[in-house]
């Protein structure tokens, strides 16, 4: 037993320390994946990423970067050592927290030669709604699984096992959050081309998004599923789990990483003289961007954009619809923690 603890948890962290050195990886190469007239979410001319100040700033941004995450592995290693496996997943949030401040400190850098984009803005004349693979049909498989196995264990399980069906709830509450994101993704997105070549690699990307998303929601219930269903084997099944989950993550940056932000990898747009010296980035002023990262436009009726620093896609803050699905991913995780509290507290009361 003690054996297989250990194992156990070198296993957990060792998945965690390489999600971390995966997402320091990503946060290297991410300049050069954004769109090519946004430079650390601020809208930049064209070529400004290969000028000298440039190319400067990048490698101040490298540097401090390979720094803050070498010390943040150190910290994860010796908060293991000196506290235990408890602390492993406070390493992917301290490394993310050391990953905003190497890039906000970059921004501040760009912000200077900032400029203003297009004022051109594009819209769709006609829907297109083949963004999720398979469809609708396909869309629903998750929501009919999780059924089908809260069913089971209703029907077949016994008294405590009916407690399970809360962990299904909170799966639920994550599916609907991650539904939500698809059916974003076919209406609520403003392109940033309506046509032309930009537009076709623009959409291929954003089907590749759809399909992570679906991917996702298929993982997170095949997993609750298995965890339920083989409730003996629950410890030696999250386990192999894990490191699937990483192998999932590399796998979606992998496939983002080849498209670039909106598929703005798949081949070099030709741009005309005129154009040339008006950028275009995602069409949005730079002052509707908090911190970099945070959209919030009030007059903008797009509730999914594009992110500015990142692979995938953001939400418009300024929209209520937006806090509605926000409201939906954090609250799955909350619903196990409130159903045993609300259990606590009557038993306690009683």
């Amino acid at each position: 037993m003690i054996h297989q603890s250990i194992e156990t948890q070198v296993i957990i962290a060792a998945t965690i320390g390489g999600i971390v050195i995966l997402n320091a990886a990503i946060l290297w190469f991410m300049p050069r994946l954004t769109r090519p007239d946004l430079y650390f979410a601020v809208t930049v001319p064209p070529g400004f990423p290969d000028e000298p100040e440039g190319k400067l700033i990048l490698g101040r941004y490298r540097r401090e970067l390979l720094l803050g995450s070498v010390l943040v592995l150190i910290v994860f290693v010796v908060g293991i050592i000196l506290l235990g496996i408890r602390v492993a997943p406070a390493g992917s949030m301290i490394q993310a927290v050391a990953g905003f401040i190497v890039f906000y400190r970059a921004r501040t850098r760009v912000l200077p030669h900032a400029v203003q984009p297009t004022m051109i803005r594009e819209a769709e004349l006609h829907p297109y709604n083949r963004i999720i693979p398979g469809g609708w049909i396909a869309a629903s498989g998750p929501f009919v699984l999780s059924a089908f196995c809260a069913a089971y264990v209703w029907i077949h399980g016994s008294s405590p096992a009916r407690g399970l069906i809360v962990y299904f709830l909170s799966v639920t509450v994550s599916l609907a959050g991650l539904t939500l994101l698809l059916y974003g993704l076919a209406h609520w997105v403003r392109p940033m081309y309506s046509g032309g070549p930009e537009r076709a690699r623009e959409m291929q990307f954003r089907r590749t998004v759809a399909t992570v998303i679906l991917g996702a929601e298929y993982y997170i219930t095949i997993q609750a599923s298995w965890l339920v269903l083989t409730p003996r084997h629950q410890g030696l099944i999250s386990l192999g789990l894990l490191p699937l989950a990483l192998i999932f993550a590399l796998v979606v940056v992998i496939a983002l990483a080849r498209l670039g932000q909106g598929g703005s990898r798949l081949a070099t747009p030709q741009r005309s003289s005129t154009a040339s010296s008006v950028p275009v980035g995602d069409r949005t002023p730079d002052r509707y961007w908090k911190l970099g990262v945070f959209y919030f436009n009030p007059d903008d009726s797009a509730i999914v954009v594009e992110k500015r620093f990142g692979l995938g896609y953001s939400l418009n803050f300024a929209r209520p619809t937006t806090w509605f699905i926000m409201a939906l991913l954090l609250l799955a995780p909350l619903v196990p923690i409130l159903a045993h509290l609300t259990q606590f507290l009557a038993k306690r009361g009683a």
